[in-house]
């Protein structure tokens, strides 16, 4: 609800008045705004207006795609080690794996071949 005096946002009381607290307004009294609504075009009072503290159970689903991390693909960068393979399209990304005053170690896993290692 905004107050109708200076358009501050105030929330209503169970009886559906409205405190305003805007210092310098002060309002208090019912909230008897009408505003059209855009989409029905048609008049709606929202002195009406009920509000719920409501929750609503959510469903979440954890996806464990760790393994295909691939990062940004590469191309003439680095050569695949596989012997059959030799493909010079690589995607690579960095981990720190080891403490943080230690370089990151760059991820390479092969496009064609699927193949991954590591260069220090």
């Amino acid at each position: 609800m905004f107050c109708p005096e200076c358009g501050t946002l105030s929330f209503p009381n169970p009886k559906g008045e409205i405190a305003c607290t805007n210092y310098k307004c002060g309002y208090n009294g019912p909230a008897n705004v009408v505003i059209k609504d855009q989409t029905t075009g048609k008049e709606v009072d929202l002195s009406q207006a009920t509000s719920s503290t409501e929750s609503r159970a959510r469903v979440y689903d954890v996806i464990k795609d760790s393994d295909k991390r691939h990062g940004v693909l590469t191309t003439g960068t680095y050569m695949c080690p596989n012997q059959k393979c030799n493909s010079i399209y690589v995607f690579s990304y960095l981990e720190q794996t080891r403490s943080s005053d230690e370089p990151e170690t760059r991820m390479l896993t092969c496009k064609d071949c699927g193949k991954g290692w590591r260069e220090y």
